[in-house]
């Protein structure tokens, strides 16, 4: 199929809804010797036959329900050794030879464990944990550190990169949130955690710049910021500033300059239009997890 483009400079397929991480439990309707119909948590599309291990639907909510008893979770994204790569947010079950050997091959097993044991390779191995992260500040901000340069791309099409709505979703899958896979959905989910007294949420799209400083500060470091077409963190102040992280693709200044930014950052709300984003934003919420 070829790919959809919005105009001739667009980089980007908006055919590609999502990935699909290592481990992740999905629902399969055979449609042919090449291409599946896959239905995930998040998100449904079409996925190539390789890489799929089937199982029976007892076996599949086995699966699901191991992850929700114990599970382990990707803080920082790498590569094993024969070449499959470990995505940031990815959720694992708990570490045992069974599942060792599924997933990287019995033959790998020993050349995996002698190279970490050496040190080479080291820089990228991904760093995984066993449960999940506690919700602080500090904690916060190192999981934003950790993420700083995955690369910007639009449903996620490269194996290594993420857009803005999956960095969000990501981010918070490592403090044991799960999160919807898309942008809108996120703000909708925010919205029903708020009315089932789990979340606190503002709609600020109207709020004058005092009032949006204030919800800002009140809600802190974490909280998810919405405008039009962009999800991002806030990251606290620095400097008096307001920092924001997020996965960013380009942003345009206001005499028309664009900039290719394509990676995860921390930077100040950045120029849009006539003002910034922060004069654009149009929600804020925070889920209440303990600290």
């Amino acid at each position: 199929m070829e790919p959809l483009r919005k105009d001739k400079d667009d980089v980007w397929d908006r055919r590609q809804e999502s990935r699909l991480n290592v481990g992740e439990a999905v629902r399969l309707k055979h449609l042919g010797e090449s291409w599946l119909y896959v239905i995930s948590d998040t998100t449904a599309g079409y996925a190539a036959t390789d890489g799929f291990l089937l199982c029976t639907k007892a076996e599949y909510e086995s699966r699901r329900t191991l992850f929700q008893k114990e599970h382990r979770v990707v803080l920082k994204g790498g590569r094993s050794e024969q070449g499959k790569y470990f995505r940031t947010g990815t959720i694992l079950p708990p570490e045992t030879e069974m599942f060792e050997e599924e997933l990287y091959g019995r033959e790998c097993r020993h050349r995996r464990e002698t190279l970490q044991k050496t040190g080479w390779g080291q820089p990228e191995t991904p760093v995984i944990i066993h449960g999940q992260l506690p919700f602080s500040e500090r904690q916060l901000l190192l999981q934003m550190e950790r993420m700083l340069g995955i690369p910007y791309s639009w449903g996620d099409e490269r194996a290594d990169g993420m857009d803005c709505s999956s960095t969000v979703r990501a981010f918070y899958a490592c403090f044991g949130l799960a999160l919807p896979r898309n942008s809108s959905e996120q703000k909708s989910f925010g919205e029903t955690l708020a009315a089932e007294g789990r979340a606190v949420f503002y709609q600020i799209e109207r709020m004058e710049a005092e009032q949006k400083e204030g919800v800002l500060s009140a809600l802190g470091t974490g909280a998810i910021l919405h405008m039009p077409g962009h999800v991002m963190l806030y990251a606290g102040k620095e400097n008096g500033e307001h920092r924001i992280f997020h996965n960013c693709d380009t942003y345009t200044e206001q005499d028309g300059t664009e900039h290719i930014v394509r990676q995860c950052i921390i930077s100040g709300f950045l120029p849009k239009m006539e003002g910034t984003y922060f004069d654009y934003l149009t929600a804020a919420w925070v889920p209440l997890i303990d600290r």
